[in-house]
């Protein structure tokens, strides 16, 4: 089932809305938000909700709580603005803006009650809100393990801003932290502490980090990559008890291992927030349970992300947040329609940045069960450290693995989510050079228009080939248009790619380039419309253009010529296909590569005299004006590319490049043909 997304732009700033203190107050606000939308927790899936379903409906009443005093915030960045590598302002989610949707609110209290009897919600200064629909996107908290010793001073989660900040100011006075848990958060949460000369161990409970997303090898790989940071990794262990006063000292292992510091921050997973809905005696399991269609057992009440359980499964990713979202918007805004649409469940598709290192996990990896026409195929490149795994099931990939960067990891993931056969050629590919595709299997004009390049906010290449047809031309636009790259970032090359961005850059010679192809396409055309020159009546009538062109000594000069040419031409291609680096910049050849373009037209109109001849001389130079002619195109598209319509540059040169290569096959063999017949026959 296609979900197509649409995303309120704003780039307006709310303040923080005040919890009333009066009566008459709270009537107004009961009475604004009647048969209105209550949205509780203002993270990232419970804004994607609130601009979806104002870009559906922009002038329904919506309202959105958080708990937390500051606006909304992307919590996915912590880890980064821990390290310091973003600004704080950078992690701000922007809410709607009041100009194109003028009944949206945005309130910084926490909900403490729902009545579902009396549809209201309260808040924690006792002030009721009245909903029609309720959606709750409370999300989850950091699970802290029932230990001893938790409660002592030093012992951190790393969940909120607010554990961020307490981090952050730890780091100036802490020698030595232990980060328990080897996920993903534990590990971007190491890289961040790495300041001031800290000390940073990681204890790991399972074999392996990342233990859900990778399998033995590729985990081992990662773990170099961790510890060439700096960072001490500990697996197969366990954190049994914190030690110290009222300070921490130290932690011992499961294994009874005692590790000296004064502090711990736990990253050992989440567990969702679950109290309102037990509260209001709604079903939950390990999650707050949910149909298809993201309803609890109440039908005005929905929820989605981290807090929520569809078909026993609790997720702890955005992206599969955000695909709720989306579906839940939807049938808010068309109820009561009928055939509204359904959350069939999200695939295990990650696509990650850890420690500096790509890391692409998707489907089963590891752990397989034995099954019938299961095979594993595995690549690795010792030299530059990149392993890749795929499994496949009767031909179709169920599963696959990557340290390091693969260009084709968007394209695999669409070729498993759409379960495309993977043919043998493709697997012999990839068991010699690591890819599926081969060259043209990076670029992403090759991909299907289905193909997800957005994973956090599953926006697929047609969807932005969409925004970009419709006037985004630059990154910040696509960006702002479809909210693309804006969580975790990984997906921005291939933003660029898809703009053309490095094929708008001016290339070297640029002005050459074209100003050889605008003569070289006037010589083309001069050569195949002007009239055939006249032979003289005698020789003394002669002028000098029909001396050359009509003398049997300078035909041969300038056929001979025009042969050297072709051949120097032809070999100078060989400087790309080849790679030839000896050669020098490939720049500069093809630049000389266009003034051999423009010599061969002004040797063949020395040539021929515009004769265009017949029968096989008039199928040779027919030939030889489309190679020029297409040499020529060829060079204006490279030339002109910089002033392009944003991506027809690449595709411009990409078709010219390709026709001028097919109409230069016939030459040589014409060519020899034409000799053969002159001197032989």
């Amino acid at each position: 089932m296609n979900r197509q997304r649409m995303v309120a732009t704003t780039s307006s700033t709310i303040g923080y809305c005040e919890p009333p203190d009066t009566s008459t107050l709270e009537l107004a606000q009961v009475a604004r938000n009647d048969a209105g939308i209550i949205v509780i927790g203002a993270g990232p899936v419970g804004m994607r909700f609130t601009h979806d379903l104002l870009a559906r409906k922009p002038q329904l009443a919506v309202h959105l709580f958080g708990d937390e005093a500051c606006k909304p915030y992307n919590r996915i960045q912590l880890s980064a603005l821990l390290a310091g590598e973003i600004n704080r302002d950078d992690i701000d989610l922007p809410l709607p803006a009041l100009g194109n949707h003028p009944n949206f609110q945005f309130t910084s209290s926490a909900i403490v009650e729902i009545d579902r009897e009396r549809k209201t919600v309260t808040d924690s200064s006792g002030t009721r809100f009245h909903y029609h629909k309720l959606v709750l996107a409370t999300g989850a908290r950091a699970h802290i393990p029932n230990i001893p010793g938790i409660e002592r001073q030093g012992v951190f989660s790393f969940r909120s801003l607010k554990d961020t900040e307490s981090l952050y100011a730890r780091i100036l006075r802490s020698r030595h932290i232990v980060v328990v848990g080897g996920g993903l958060l534990g590990l971007e949460a190491a890289k961040g502490l790495l300041k001031f000369n800290t000390s940073v161990t990681v204890v790991q409970q399972s074999s392996r980090l990342m233990n859900r997303q990778l399998d033995e090898q590729a985990a081992a790989l990662l773990e170099v990559e961790v510890r060439a940071l700096g960072i001490d990794v500990i697996t197969h262990s366990g954190v049994r008890s914190v030690e110290g006063f009222e300070h921490v000292t130290g932690v011992i292992t499961r294994d009874g291992e005692t590790i000296h510091c004064d502090t711990v921050l736990f990253c050992t997973g989440i567990t969702p927030n679950l109290e309102l809905a037990r509260k209001a005696r709604i079903p939950v399991g390990t999650g707050i349970l949910v149909n298809d269609q993201m309803r609890t057992s109440d039908p005005d009440i929905f929820a989605i992300g981290e807090c929520c359980e569809h078909l026993g499964v609790t997720y702890g990713l955005v992206n599969p947040g955000y695909e709720q979202a989306a579906v839940t918007a939807e049938i808010i805004a068309n109820e009561p329609q009928e055939n509204l649409p359904c959350y069939l469940g999200s695939m295990a598709i990650s696509h990650l940045k850890v420690v500096g290192t790509s890391v692409c996990s998707l489907g089963e990896i590891s752990e397989l069960p034995s099954r019938p026409f299961q095979k594993e195929l595995q690549y690795f490149d010792k030299p530059s450290g990149a392993y890749r795994k795929l499994v496949l099931l009767r031909g179709k990939i169920i599963g696959a693995v990557a340290i390091g960067n693969w260009p084709e990891s968007r394209r695999v993931q669409e070729a498993y989510q759409n379960a495309r056969k993977i043919r043998f050629w493709h697997l012999l590919r990839f068991y010699l050079t690591g890819t599926l595709w081969g060259k043209g299997g990076d670029d992403i004009g090759n991909w299907p228009s289905g193909t997800i390049i957005c994973q956090c906010n599953n926006i697929s290449y047609g969807a932005l080939s969409s925004a970009i047809a419709n006037n985004c031309s630059t990154l910040p636009e696509l960006q702002d248009r479809t909210r693309a790259g804006t969580v975790c970032g990984a997906c921005k090359p291939l933003l660029q790619q898809l703009l053309g961005v490095a094929g708008m850059e001016r290339e070297s010679g640029a002005a050459t380039l074209t100003a050889g192809a605008l003569l070289a396409i006037a010589l083309v055309v001069l050569l195949a419309f002007w009239p055939e020159a006249k032979v003289a009546d005698s020789v003394q009538q002669q002028g000098w253009f029909e001396g050359i062109w009509n003398d049997k000594f300078w035909k041969q000069v300038t056929g001979f010529t025009l042969l050297a040419l072709t051949a120097i031409g032809s070999l100078m291609s060989l400087r790309k296909r080849l790679s030839w680096r000896w050669m020098g910049k490939f720049s500069g050849w093809r630049l000389v590569h266009v003034s051999l373009g423009v010599l061969c037209c002004i040797t063949l109109v020395l040539h021929s005299g515009f004769h265009l001849g017949s029968n096989l001389n008039q199928l040779l130079i027919v030939n030889f004006l489309a190679v020029l002619l297409m040499g020529a195109f060829t060079s204006g598209a490279i030339g002109l590319g910089h002033k392009l319509r944003t991506g027809a540059a690449q595709d411009a040169r990409k078709s010219m490049q390709w026709v001028h290569i097919i109409v230069s096959w016939p030459l040589p063999v014409l060519l020899a043909l034409h000799i053969l017949t002159v001197y032989y026959y």
